[in-house]
């Protein structure tokens, strides 16, 4: 009875908060993208994420802003298959690239480093970065 009093007690905005997954959330998709990237990374133990355009034009990262803008540029050739030295990255860390399709166009996730649970942590994100940029 003590636990219900004390859960009763709170505010809606609190208990919505407490009851929500995201620990943060932005209808703003820069943001919303970047909040989804900080989360993988920190989730993850990845050194750097980033989101790139066929281009290799960074969308969003989370990481160094050098390793991220470096790790973008080659997200598109490394997933054509192209070897690719990155200069700002540890010899010894893994570079994984997923491609993803939003509105016909192709978009690079890539990631730098990580754990055991990475290639399911990329394609939670990715999932993510499609609802995010399919949403109003």
């Amino acid at each position: 009875r003590a636990e219900f009093l004390h859960v009763g007690a709170l505010c809606a905005g609190d208990l919505l908060q407490a009851l929500e997954r995201r620990g943060r959330r932005s209808q703003e998709h820069r943001t919303a993208l970047r909040y989804q990237l900080e989360s993988t990374r920190e989730r993850g133990h990845m050194s750097a994420l980033a989101l790139t355009n066929g281009e290799g034009l960074l969308l969003a990262w989370a990481g160094e802003d050098e390793v991220c803008e470096e790790l973008g540029a080659a997200a598109p050739l490394i997933a054509r298959g192209a070897p690719v030295a990155l200069d700002q990255c540890e010899s010894e860390e893994e570079v994984v690239v997923r491609a993803i399709d939003c509105f016909g166009e192709p978009l690079f996730l890539a990631s730098l480093g990580g754990g055991m649970a990475r290639e399911a942590l990329l394609s939670h994100s990715a999932r993510g970065i499609q609802r995010i940029l399919t949403s109003n």
